[in-house]
């Protein structure tokens, strides 16, 4: 009876050991499958501003395709836009900013929402590495792995929370910056609109 309770003694911490790695490895995993995720849609607006607005004046169609390899930045917004724009057919001002601007609001609340859904996956990740850290912490101090592994948790969290509020702001600047150059490649005819169907 004694080696049993004794057994039952031991197995206890290492329980609660392989608990806190287990949240600690799964929190990481979360945090990390989302950093990556960022690292593809990197676009620093002070560099794709000016090639956006080059692309515009010189071929509107191109940019149009330039739009679709940033889908979760301000490009898939843009580009939203000019799609929306295209299907207008038409060089009159206020029928493009009556189309134009409400696509681009539609596009920039997409991403936002995207971004905001990937926020709360770290979140879920955070806190899962801090219970890892808690768990580890009732039986004295939390193994350094641990420690490390929630304390990159913390930091990607942070830098998500960053880089999504600089999404939110090159959205906010494209819209007053980019769109009225959309607008103007459109009504200066530097936009080619497709041929329409044959009938």
């Amino acid at each position: 009876m004694r080696w049993r309770a004794a057994l039952g003694a031991r197995k206890l911490p290492v329980v609660e050991t392989v608990v806190s790695y287990g949240l600690a490895i799964l929190g990481f995993g979360m945090m990390a499958s989302v950093l990556v995720r960022t690292m593809g849609s990197n676009l620093k607006y002070i560099y794709t501003r000016p090639l956006l607005i080059n692309t515009l004046r010189k071929s509107a169609n191109h940019a149009e395709l330039l739009c679709k390899s940033g889908k979760e930045t301000y490009f898939a917004a843009i580009g939203e836009a000019i799609k929306t724009g295209a299907m207008m057919q038409s060089r009159d001002p206020k029928v493009l900013v009556g189309a134009t601007a409400p696509a681009y609001d539609a596009a920039g609340k997409a991403v936002l929402v995207k971004w905001g859904m990937l926020l709360g996956r770290v979140k879920l990740g955070a806190m899962a590495a801090g219970g890892a850290v808690v768990v580890a912490a009732t039986k004295g101090f939390p193994p350094i792995a641990v420690l490390i592994l929630a304390i990159g948790v913390g930091i990607g969290y942070l830098w998500l929370f960053l880089y999504k509020a600089e999404i939110e702001r090159c959205i906010v600047r494209a819209r007053a910056e980019i769109l009225p150059e959309v607008d103007r490649a459109f009504v200066e005819g530097r936009y080619v609109f497709p041929p329409p169907p044959p009938t």
